[in-house]
């Protein structure tokens, strides 16, 4: 019995023996570790990898492991790891056959984009081993970028060849078949009862294949514009009410056809609509809940609009930030209310610090000086932090034009209860050099050259040198202005001129300059005084000018100048709101041969208009002169209407007091326009889009005007009319006008129709 016991626990041993084997070599000690067939791959790189370390107990099942990340590396086509026996351990050894090298990445088939621009997308690296995952990435990243620049149907293939020239090395060559046909054919959707499919397609920037899409880029498909597309078209719903909307990414839809092309089909989930049944405020009130929530008074009731609570949160937020809360936040949650269809709209308010401003930081002006930048702030270093005078100081740098970009930010100062103002700027080139060529209906073909400089040595101060020909006009001027004279709010400008008009009637040859020193008024306001001088010589008259004008028509005018404005258009050329008010009045009588005085008042005005982006202008302008002698007022500085500036539909300078002259004693009268000493002229716009895309609008537009001689006064009954339409396209050559005007109650000598066409704003 104990014999039989004996061998029983005989066997179990052997057999936990031999089980264990496996572990109790496992348990031997790593006492080497070695790395054998890497030769472009660092051995510090294949290490990291590695669970086992020296010192450590030898595990099968790490190797394994080890085994399995020395292939996820991607740069190895074999691995295997061997163990050998050593004194007081083990020696591990790994054996790596490397990937061949990429020598060279090569494309074939791009013609829409260049190897250069495809290569910054490349994840394989050439000079790198090989890596069969980072070549899936890159031909997925080709792909993206195909379709973000609209050939979203592009094929990316690859191939590796053998470098014949190189031992173990490899050329990555891509094929890529460019499908041009993805152009956006047709753009539809589903779901939708608000709004009809017209108008959501008038709200995206996507737009499909048309006439002139050459011109627009219409009809590209590009993923960054899609994403904008439906998110812009969620806000469309938002703002009427439709708290819940849900517009999905587009389905695309291959189109058949020789011509191909793609569909947009986007599915809305509109929801209910909702209307504002409550506002709560909540956190850190800076006076009464009830003054603070006076602001969002008009909302109460009406449907959620998510534009209107944003602008009513953006000036709450102001409100707090012009009280040196430049950080406080306010976070709207709206809460509807299912039953009802009505939502709450809770504002909870943290106010944070009172901070002050403690130092103005300004970066990225290399040209700028410092002080040029800093006359512009509204916000001075040791003052309280204030939003408003923040935002003002932004928009005035900006209107300088000095600069692409105007990036301002607040970080934290040296205390809880102070930040810095950075401000960093993008300077862009000042200076320009243009030659350019026109048309005009009443010059016929222009030439124009011009040389100008803004911001001179970083100063601020501009120059520029112009010069224009044509059949009838021949100018060349030079003008400076210093905005900020010697560091003051003085502003100091001059002018030299030459020119010849040669008129209906008569030629006009001068030369003279200008000095004016002026004063900024408050912020867009300002007033000047100067001095004028100019040599005029009158001649070539024509056989109907009385000898009356042809006296005393040249001479010197030595002239004291007085100007008022105030400008706060939003842009200088395609101003959509603001107004430009100008007054002047030249004294001609310090010295000089011509004795006058005139007085000149024009005002402009700007009012955005229905529907979007159309814009309603009016321009009033009133001139008097008068001679201070016993002289008529000369002939080239009496007022004359009609043309392209005045009253579109007349002819340039045929409107205001005349005389008929005989031209020969048989009869043959011809009228002789001399024009009149007082002038009224109005014009009203209604401007709006034709094509937005390519910068085409449309004009429907009434003139009124008219001059009038010494002994008649200003009347409105005797205002010549006329209405017209025309088209603008802001080129690369600048604004392009063709308009036709038509006037009322033409009389028997006058056109019924007059079309002009010109380069150049009007007003």
């Amino acid at each position: 019995m104990f014999i039989q016991s004996k061998k029983f626990w005989l066997m179990i041993s052997l057999i936990w023996v031999l089980s264990q084997g496996g572990k109790l070599w496992a348990a031997q000690t790593v006492v080497e570790l070695d790395l054998e067939g890497n030769s472009k791959v660092e051995s510090a790189s294949i290490l990291k990898q590695l669970r086992i370390q020296k010192g450590q107990a030898f595990s099968e099942d790490r190797a394994h492991e080890d085994l399995k990340k020395i292939y996820g590396m991607g740069v190895f086509s074999e691995a295997e790891v061997e163990k050998k026996e050593v004194s007081g351990g083990v020696k591990i050894i790994y054996r790596v056959k490397e990937n061949p090298l990429v020598s060279k990445i090569t494309f074939e088939g791009n013609k829409d984009l260049s190897s250069t621009k495809i290569l910054e997308v490349v994840t394989q690296k050439s000079l790198q081993p090989l890596n069969e995952k980072k070549v899936g990435e890159t031909k997925e990243k080709i792909k993206e970028l195909y379709t973000k620049e609209g050939m979203g149907f592009a094929l990316i293939e690859a191939e590796i060849k053998p470098d014949t020239s190189q031992k173990n090395e490899v050329e990555l060559h891509f094929r890529l078949s460019e499908n041009k046909k993805m152009k956006v054919k047709k753009i539809s959707f589903s779901g939708n009862s608000v709004f009809s499919e017209r108008k959501l397609r008038s709200l995206m920037k996507t737009k499909k294949k048309g006439i002139l899409s050459f011109l627009s880029g219409s009809g590209k498909y590009k993923e960054e514009m899609v994403e904008r597309d439906v998110a812009f078209l969620a806000y469309q719903y938002l703002n009427t009410g439709y708290l819940k909307v849900q517009v999905e990414k587009p389905e695309i839809i291959p189109l058949g056809g020789k011509k191909g092309g793609i569909e947009l089909h986007f599915n809305i989930t509109e929801g209910n609509r909702y209307r504002v049944r409550d506002i709560k405020l909540q956190g850190d009130v800076l006076t009464t809940p009830d003054e603070l929530l006076g602001k969002f008074d008009k909302v109460k009731g009406t449907y959620y609009c998510q534009k209107v609570i944003e602008d009513d949160l953006q000036k709450l937020t102001e409100l707090y930030g012009n009280q040196g809360y430049a950080f406080a936040n306010i976070r709207p949650k709206p809460l509807p209310i299912e039953e009802s269809k009505e939502v709450d709209l809770e504002l909870d308010v943290d106010k944070g610090e009172k901070l002050s401003v403690e130092r103005v930081n300004i970066t990225g002006n290399t040209i700028t000086r410092d002080k040029v930048i800093r006359r512009e702030l509204k916000v001075t270093e040791n003052s309280l932090y204030n939003e408003s005078l923040v935002k003002e100081s932004k928009k005035r740098l900006e209107a300088l034009g000095y600069f692409e970009t105007v990036d301002f930010s607040t970080p934290k100062g040296s205390g809880e209860d102070k930040l810095n103002l950075n401000i960093n700027v993008k300077e862009k080139p000042t200076g320009t050099f243009s030659i350019g060529a026109g048309y005009s209906s009443a010059e016929s073909f222009m030439l124009t050259g011009s040389i100008s400089k803004q911001n001179f040595m970083g100063f601020g101060i501009s120059g520029a040198v112009n010069a224009e020909f044509s059949k009838l006009r021949q100018l060349f001027t030079v003008q400076m202005l210093d905005p900020y004279f010697l560091d003051t709010r003085w502003m100091l400008s001059s002018s030299a001129s030459k020119m010849l008009v040669r008129y209906t009637d008569f030629d006009r040859d001068s030369y003279g300059g200008e000095l004016r020193l002026g004063h900024h008024l408050f912020d867009n306001s300002s007033v000047s005084l100067g001095y004028k001088i100019e040599e005029v010589s009158v001649n070539n008259f024509s056989a109907i000018v009385p000898d009356f004008f042809r006296q005393n028509a040249s001479g010197l005018t030595s002239s004291l100048l007085f100007s008022l404005d105030r400008d706060t258009r939003n842009n200088r050329i395609t101003a959509t709101k603001g107004s430009y008010n100008l007054l002047t009045l030249e004294y001609a009588g310090v010295g000089g041969d011509n004795k006058f005085l005139r007085v000149d008042a024009n005002s402009r005005w700007f009012l955005p208009a229905f529907p979007k982006k159309t814009v309603l202008k009016a321009n009033a302008r009133i001139g008097y002169i008068k001679s201070l002698d016993d002289k008529p007022v000369p002939l080239f500085e009496r007022y004359f209407t009609g043309g392209i500036n005045s009253l579109r539909g007349f002819d340039p300078r045929s409107v205001g007091p005349s005389l008929m002259i005989p031209l020969s004693p048989t009869g043959g009268d011809e009228t002789f326009v001399y024009g009149g000493n007082k002038s009224l002229l109005f014009n009203l716009e209604y401007e709006f889009p034709i094509y937005d895309g390519a910068g085409f609008k449309g004009v429907v537009f009434l003139d009124a005007g008219n001059t009038f001689a010494e002994n008649e006064n200003y009347s409105l009954k005797n205002l010549r009319t006329d209405w017209g339409v025309g088209f603008r396209w802001i080129s690369p050559f600048g604004p392009l006008r063709f308009e036709w005007g038509f006037p009322f109650n033409r009389k028997e000598n006058e056109k019924s129709k007059v079309f002009n066409f010109t380069i150049g704003t009007f007003f």
